[in-house]
């Protein structure tokens, strides 16, 4: 099986930035549930705002990775979209 160099590079990507996708949803669920130790946003302590502003900047960077590895699959494994027509 020969693959292309940008396929070679592509999978092993995809499934780098899936770990890092997982690792950071992880990440945001620790740190909301920090932020509502201290109170939440609503109680106005700095701590809590603090840990639920790095809570869903970890959510964000999360689905960005999650978008990194779907492209990154969809060149490394050629996926693609199969339409179906019902008869």
């Amino acid at each position: 099986m020969d693959l292309s160099p940008v396929r070679r590079v592509a999978r092993p990507v995809a499934v780098v930035a899936l770990l890092l996708a997982v690792a950071d949803v992880f990440r945001w669920g620790n740190r909301w549930y920090v932020s509502t130790m201290f109170g939440g946003a609503a109680s106005g302590d700095p701590l809590a705002v603090e840990r639920l502003v790095g809570a869903y900047t970890a959510l964000l960077t999360g689905l960005v990775w999650l978008a990194v590895a779907v492209v990154a699959a969809t060149v490394g494994w050629r996926l693609r979209v199969v339409a179906t027509v019902s008869p």
